[in-house]
């Protein structure tokens, strides 16, 4: 009896562990498709906006410590060199009330500030209506593969229609504390964005664009381009791509990179700014999403306007002075070093960077 009640155990027991490492092998079967399926999402999306042609109109909303804007922008996407957005119109704009709170004590100062604010903002806008301006193909490779190592990547099917196209959302959401989400809607048959939302770490959304409009005909696109080709005037790139030794040669002394890098961050570009003095050069970190950059500069500190100063807070790290203002909706940090000077700008946590600030001291003083 006892024999015959340790084979009926037995048996259960090795029923049980066939289950169990049956659903554990399925789990380990499906999880990486699961994962590869959402990776070539995205890869599907990159390819599509590389080759697909369009031409449309959208609305695009951004925050910053200045307040909101939204524009109208028409867009042509004929392929990856050959693709342009100009704002036509301002669809709405509010002030933000941030940094009001000492208006009374500080009124002269700050009205002279948003005269000249004000002033900077009208050019500005004069200017991206009447100047084209190239549009960059999302999502390379290597960024891809950083988004893959430091975001969660899933698909869902969307109800939505944008521009009466049926949709899919791919959402992206971070495997690290403090870092965006975003959220892309693309065209299920065409594969191509046609709205994407950027939310903060609090989930606020900052930044978006949707199409109200957008065609795929090709004699459309090509009639739209030969009427638009007449007015596009490229802009020259502002730098140019170079390596470390380049850089070393510029400021004749060696790129200092910081010890400290957030979590998921890699170098992703260096590369020379265009000036009169050609002394100077930015590191480009990111972690696929989020960027941050490190300009450093030679011979004299750059010159910066009476509001940029105005604006700065003044603060010591590792026995050093650092300035600090807001730099759109991200911080900037500003020091000198005994031979080179530096400034730091990036949309990642005030904390995280003041991190990198200091190691960035810290191997200062120790070159």
């Amino acid at each position: 009896m006892q024999t015959y009640k340790y084979l009926i155990l037995h048996k259960d027991l090795h029923s049980k562990h066939h289950l169990l490492w049956s659903a554990v092998f399925a789990f380990l079967l499906w999880a990486p498709h699961t994962l590869f399926a959402d990776v070539s999402t995205l890869e599907r999306i990159a390819e599509a906006e590389r080759k697909v042609s369009y031409v449309g109109l959208r609305v695009k909303t951004f925050s910053s410590s200045r307040g909101t804007r939204t524009f109208e922008e028409v867009v042509i996407h004929k392929s990856v060199d050959v693709s342009y957005r100009k704002v036509v119109s301002a669809v709405g704009e509010r002030r933000s009330s941030e940094g009001s709170r000492d208006r009374n004590e500080h009124r002269n100062d700050n009205r002279r500030r948003d005269d000249n604010g004000d002033r900077r903002d009208r050019r500005e806008r004069n200017r991206n209506r009447s100047e084209w301006r190239q549009v960059e193909s999302p999502f390379s490779q290597k960024q891809i593969k950083l988004i893959a190592q430091n975001y969660n990547l899933e698909e869902s099917p969307s109800t939505e229609k944008i521009a009466n196209y049926e949709t899919n959302i791919l959402t992206i959401t971070p495997k690290f504390a403090d870092r965006p989400t975003k959220r892309i809607f693309f065209a299920r048959e065409k594969g191509v964005i046609l709205r994407v939302e950027d939310l903060d770490a609090e989930g606020v959304l900052r930044e978006m664009f949707v199409y109200n409009r957008i065609s795929f005909d090709p004699e459309t696109v090509e009639q739209k381009w030969k009427v638009f080709q007449k007015e596009i005037k490229p802009i020259p790139p502002r730098s140019d791509p170079i390596s470390l030794a380049d850089a070393e040669k510029i400021l004749k002394t060696k790129p200092v990179q910081p010890e400290y890098m957030p979590s998921g961050f890699q170098l992703q570009d260096v590369r020379s700014i265009r000036s009169r003095e050609k002394d100077s050069i930015l590191l480009e970190y990111t972690d696929g999403l989020v960027t941050f950059t490190l300009f450093e500069k030679g011979g004299k500190p750059p010159r910066l306007s009476d509001r940029q100063r105005g604006e700065e807070s003044e603060t010591e790290l590792k026995g050093k002075k650092v300035y600090k203002h807001r730099f759109g909706s991200t911080d900037a940090f500003r020091w000198s070093g005994a031979k080179i000077h530096f400034i730091l700008i990036g949309a990642i946590p005030t904390a995280e960077m003041q991190k990198v600030v200091e190691s960035i001291i810290q191997k200062s003083n120790e070159k």
